[in-house]
């Protein structure tokens, strides 16, 4: 029988577990006092994170018709391999829904994706790269004053900046202690162009893994943010005036233990295997956009002249496409998805940058020339457009049977009704901008 989950402490640490929601959010409790290295445990966990947007409304008609009096608690397996230290005290072990709710828990999606690239003989490695900012401002001070009063931890754009990085060699050497023991090790960290903004490119792993520690290393960045007295956000676009952040994932895949992107008898050497898959990303980065770019924010960021892709594009090295092949020997050739933003889901956004690519292999996708020049002059050629708004997202995902073969029915159902519920929580709300344009002058 599943045990209850409760409030404990482990007899050496403090041992928390988290299952990610709908939005990314790590969602949890601490654990009741038991040995969770020892083997994956099911527990009993509250439904209610599957249903709550990301200010705890329940979403109505999301995965359930019943009332929100009527949540129950589903079983969640505790992964015991996940568990690290996240803090000076706690061990953090990931969880994931099995049962009744597996099917639209966004780990048990990518893992879905996964099979399917393995029945395919492929193994995928992935990497994800963040761009967060850090304000010198606490929660409290945040809600209580206005955006143009908050003070970030950096002025100005100066990106890659070594002064900088030497400047503030402690901040930078805790967080890649921190990232360290929580096996969740940085390849690269850096100032990037905006005031405040840190890039952090995590190592490469097994694609699972992969999103796990992206998953990790968010929470775990904004925990540590708050210690310091600092709030550290990953939204998508905070200003009008400022390049969007990232979240770029880059992804090989090999087959027999071999590199299945890389031909050394091709062209930029790109493989069939590599062009079908690209091709696929393509075709249906206007269907899958919405588990890239999730939230009502994600779409201010995908414009012209900021760095971000707004058609489905590719070239070679080129940082104004959607999906940027970076060429190298055979163990380092990769590609790069560039549309998705730091705000997302990382198990969803892999599994959509990963299932395209599937999908594009099995249905040998064609995959026209690449980009040359900045691929935002999306005129020289009759480029699709990426949707324009969530709401236009959200409608091609739930129209997409291509998304239902993929994700299964019940989670484009459900992820589409929560889509839908961000979008109208947004279009009520009336804005400082629309008091200042039009409060004297209409």
């Amino acid at each position: 029988m599943p045990s209850e989950i409760g409030i404990g402490v482990n007899t050496a640490r403090v041992a928390v577990a988290g299952v990610c929601d709908f939005d990314g959010v790590l969602r949890g409790k601490h654990v009741a006092a038991e040995d969770l290295s020892n083997g994956d445990k099911i527990v009993r966990f509250s439904e209610a994170v599957l249903a709550w947007d990301c200010s705890d409304r329940v979403i109505p008609a999301s995965f359930t018709k019943r009332p929100p009096s009527a949540f129950g608690d589903a079983d969640l397996r505790i992964l015991s391999r996940t568990g690290r230290p996240v803090s000076n005290r706690r061990d953090l072990y990931l969880a994931e829904f099995v049962g009744a709710h597996e099917s639209i828990c966004p780990r048990g999606v990518l893992r879905k994706v996964l099979r399917r690239a393995a029945d395919h003989g492929y193994s995928c490695t992935a990497a994800f790269e963040f761009e967060f900012m850090l304000f010198k401002e606490s929660a409290e001070t945040i809600n209580n004053k206005p955006f143009d009063e908050w003070a970030p931890f950096t002025l100005g754009p100066f990106g890659y900046s070594l002064t900088r990085a030497i400047a503030n060699e402690e901040l930078f050497d805790e967080i890649l202690a921190l990232c360290e023991n929580a096996r969740t090790p940085l390849s690269g960290l850096h100032f990037e162009t905006g005031p405040g903004v840190i890039e952090a490119s995590l190592r490469h792993c097994d694609a699972l893994d992969a999103a796990d520690r992206a998953v990790i290393f968010k929470s775990m960045i904004k925990s540590w943010a708050q210690t310091k007295g600092m709030t550290a956000s990953f939204m998508a676009k905070v200003s009008e005036n400022w390049p969007g952040q990232s979240g770029h994932i880059h992804i090989s895949m090999s087959s027999d233990g071999n590199s299945a992107f890389y031909d050394s008898e091709t062209r930029w050497n790109i493989s069939e295997t590599m062009s079908q898959f690209i091709g696929g990303q393509l075709k249906y980065m206007t269907e899958f956009c919405v588990l890239v770019a999730p939230n009502v924010n994600s779409y201010k960021r995908l414009v012209a002249g900021f760095w971000a892709p707004i058609c489905p594009s590719w070239g070679v090295d080129n940082r104004s496409c959607a999906v940027r092949v970076i060429p190298g020997g055979s163990e380092a050739h990769h590609l790069e998805y560039r549309l998705s933003g730091a705000d997302v889901n990382p198990y969803l956004a892999l599994a959509s940058a990963l299932g395209s690519g599937i999908l594009g292999i099995e249905e040998d996708a064609d995959l026209a020339a690449p980009f040359v020049g900045d691929a935002s002059e999306e005129n020289e050629r009759s480029l699709e457009r990426l949707p324009q708004n969530l709401l236009e997202a959200t409608s091609r995902f739930a129209r997409s049977r291509k998304a239902i073969d993929l994700f299964g029915d019940r989670f484009v159902e459900a992820f589409s009704c929560s889509r839908r519920w961000e979008w109208e929580a947004i279009q009520h709300r009336v804005t400082d901008f629309e008091r200042q344009r039009y409060f004297e002058i209409i």
